[in-house]
Parts: C-alpha cells; sequence; structure tokens
C-alpha cells in the first residue's frame, strides 16, 4: 500500500496522509517574484537566463570621482572604471532603470558650421547646424571633459551641449583623432549651475575587450537632434571590420537602433556601463539593423592622448609633408618595360623637402630611412609616422641618357604642406 495512506486500527480502514503544508513566507513589495514576468520577457532581447538573474547597474555619484584605485585608466582626469571601489552599485529589473541612471552622464552636441560650394566659378558661403550626443567621461580642475565623435564637431564654428537638466554649455574642442572619429570636448565647470551639477555625473566605463556577441545592448543619443532617446537591442558582433573612407576600422556592431544625432552617444551593456561610442548605422535598401559603435577602450586609449597631447589634430603644419605627386609601378609594368618597382615621381613641388633632396621628375622610390618600400600607400603610411624637421633618407632609383638605372640614396629634412610654396 502507498506510504500517502494511513491504515486506521480503530476503524479498519485507510485514509489518505495529511501532509502539511510548508510554511509561506510573505513576499516582500518589489521583490524580483513580483517582477519575473517582466524579466523574462525582456529576457528575450536580453539574453537573461529563465531562473532569473539581476541587472547590476553601476553608478557613479557626481563627476568628481577618485582614482585612488586605478580608476583614471592612467589618463589625467578621473575616469570612473567598474574596478573603483568608489562606484556604488544598484539592482534594477527593467531598462528604464539602467537609463534612469545612465542619462546623467549623456549630453546632447549641437553645433553650428559654415559651409562653402562653388558654382559657376563663385564661391558660397551658408551657415548650417548640426546634433549629435556626448558622454561626460570627468570633471578635473574645473573642467568637465566630454567624449564625442570627430565627425560631429567636424568643420564646426561653434559647440554647444545640453545636460540632463535641460541647462546648456558653450563647449570648446580639446582635441580630436580625424582617423579614430573621436574627439574631446571640454565645458568650464564653474560656469554650470549648482542644480545642474547636481543633476550631472561622470559615465562608468566599461570593459569592451569583454563583450560576446548576444550580449544585450542599450544605445542612447540625440537622434535627429529631437533630445535624448533609447533604443535596445544585442551585440550582433564585436571586432568587426568596417571600411571607411581612410581605411578599415574595427567597430562593435549592434542592432540597437544607431540614427543620425546618436552619434557620439553611448552604447551601455545591462548592467549600464559604457562599452562603446555610437557611430555609424549601415543604410541600404537590403539590411536593417546594422548599426556599429567605436569599442570603449580604444576611445578612451585615443582620448588619453588627446587629453595629456600625444595626439593632436593633423593640419597643414603639422604634418610631415615630402612634397611629390606620382604612383605606384608594380613589378608586372616594371618587368615590361624594363623599369625597377617603385613609386614613380611624376612631379617635385617647389620649395619641398623632396626638392631640397634633389629629387628629379622620373626617379623611382624604392626605399625610405633604409626599409624597402614598393607602393606610394606604404610611402604615405612612412610620412605619417614622422613630424616636420625629421631627417629622413631615400633609396631611389635614377634613369641616365644610356637608359640604365642607378641607385642613388638622397637626405633631406622634411616640411610641412603649410611651407610648400603655391
Amino acid at each position: 500500500m502507498s506510504d500517502f495512506y494511513n491504515y486506521d486500527e480503530e476503524k479498519k480502514t485507510y485514509s489518505p496522509y495529511d501532509t502539511p503544508e510548508p510554511e509561506k513566507k510573505p513576499k516582500k513589495k518589489g521583490s524580483f517574484g513580483t517582477k519575473l514576468g517582466k524579466a523574462l520577457c525582456l529576457g528575450l532581447v536580453f539574453g537573461l537566463a529563465a531562473g532569473g538573474a539581476f541587472w547590476g547597474i553601476t553608478r557613479a555619484a557626481g563627476v568628481n570621482v577618485s582614482s585612488k584605485n586605478g580608476g583614471n585608466n592612467g589618463m589625467n582626469v578621473n575616469i570612473v572604471r567598474t574596478s573603483s571601489t568608489d562606484v556604488q552599485t544598484i539592482k534594477g529589473t527593467d531598462v528604464s532603470d539602467i537609463v534612469q541612471e545612465a542619462m546623467p552622464s549623456i549630453v546632447a552636441v549641437n553645433t553650428q558650421m559654415v559651409t562653402t560650394s562653388s558654382f559657376f566659378g563663385q564661391t558660397y558661403s551658408q551657415e548650417g547646424s548640426g546634433a549629435g550626443s556626448g558622454i561626460i567621461m570627468s570633471e578635473s580642475e574645473g573642467t568637465l571633459y566630454i567624449l564625442t565623435n570627430y565627425h560631429v564637431i567636424q568643420d564646426s564654428t561653434s559647440i554647444q551641449t545640453t545636460f540632463n537638466d535641460g541647462s546648456t554649455a558653450d563647449a570648446t574642442v580639446k582635441g580630436y583623432d580625424e582617423n579614430a572619429d573621436i574627439a574631446v570636448l571640454t565645458v568650464d565647470y564653474q560656469t554650470l549651475s549648482d542644480e545642474t551639477k547636481k543633476n550631472i555625473a561622470a559615465a562608468v566605463m566599461g570593459d569592451s575587450d569583454a563583450l560576446e556577441a548576444g550580449n544585450g545592448a542599450i544605445a542612447i543619443g540625440n537622434a535627429l537632434g529631437y533630445g535624448q532617446s533609447v533604443t535596445t537591442g544585442s551585440i550582433s558582433a564585436v571586432d568587426r571590420e568596417v571600411q571607411m573612407t581612410d581605411g578599415v576600422v574595427n567597430l562593435v556592431q549592434t542592432d540597437a537602433a544607431i540614427n543620425p544625432g546618436n552619434s557620439g552617444g553611448a552604447l551601455l551593456n545591462t548592467r549600464g556601463e559604457v562599452i562603446g561610442v555610437n557611430t555609424i548605422k549601415y543604410s541600404d535598401t537590403t539590411v536593417e539593423g546594422m548599426g556599429f559603435a567605436i569599442p570603449i577602450n580604444s576611445a578612451l586609449e585615443t582620448a588619453k592622448g588627446i587629453i595629456d597631447g600625444t595626439i593632436v589634430p593633423k593640419t597643414d603644419e603639422n604634418t610631415a609633408y615630402l612634397g611629390i605627386s606620382g604612383g605606384t609601378l608594380d613589378e608586372e609594368y616594371a618587368s615590361k618595360y624594363g623599369y625597377p618597382a617603385g613609386i614613380y615621381v611624376s612631379m617635385v613641388s617647389r620649395g619641398s623637402a623632396a626638392q631640397r633632396a634633389g629629387l628629379q621628375q622620373g626617379d623611382i622610390i624604392t626605399g625610405f630611412n633604409g626599409e624597402a618600400i614598393a607602393t606610394m600607400e606604404e610611402l604615405q603610411e612612412k610620412l605619417e609616422g614622422c613630424l616636420p624637421g625629421d631627417q629622413v633618407t631615400l633609396r631611389v632609383q635614377r634613369q641616365n641618357r644610356q637608359g640604365e638605372f642607378t641607385e642613388q640614396e638622397l637626405a633631406t629634412i622634411l616640411g610641412s604642406k603649410a611651407d610648400i610654396e603655391q
């Protein structure tokens, strides 16, 4: 007979065994159990386990956060990192919880610019405006540092930031790296009202090297210039190579919608940490849900260089310039006509380093500072690592009157493009 029945000796009958019910503990108001349904629904987007998990949100109180525990990542401003013990942690079960904590560190960036165009030989100037986003990195010695994209502030004549409380302040470009598409803005912290200071916070930076495809993602930014908005999705791919105008860059791919104006805003993980700087959206009628962000680790490394002065904007004055025009003479074409492969010099600019070196039209450059080079791209790469005033050597092949090529080594001091005679 089943153990779930009792035998009554007096009545000679069996009766069901009454198992006492376990004591029920009262549920706490607002406990995770009452919100499990919501968490499971959101789990379809963010990959929460069916058993449930808390979303930990790291929060920085204000912008003056100590870096005594290594939180500044080697920078001379106080960058809030998750490793810092000064960062408080709260628990949330909804995207709105994360956004509420992150929004004080996001700013709208509005720019004014002058665009020029030419028609029928006439030049016309026209004022325009642009909108983007930025991330408050830190405040140090009365200066507020804001991270954004270079293309957000490119060619701007004035920049204004709008904070979480709706107040505005003028911003100045500290510096930028065009190739990395990163810029750092500064705002005079002392000019902000006490109310604004209470309503802004330094963003908490995560670790983009730890990202995996499928992780949750939240994009915050000034979409279309209408003000801050939020989109959600997941990390579609990490370390994605994307072809840009000036070469290939490695970006984080997400299906969280990134629209015009989102550029420079934050891509967050589900702990509220900044894992990327929103930058571009792939637009095509056959493609949907392909947005990209600059990994925060590389963005902060670039920002560090901008702030400490090791990365400076490329201008005509500080860009090393050789002063030639030409093209690559590849192996196939060179062997066909009996020429050495290398960079064929078709023109030498007057007053340039190339002219001072004695380079001539028809010379073929095959070496730079003792290293062999064969293409114009390789020569440009070598020059990018130089500064005006650097002394360099060029190995060239020069044809004599008999049509034979002899090797020569020429030395010169590089100038800048601004020095070239027009």
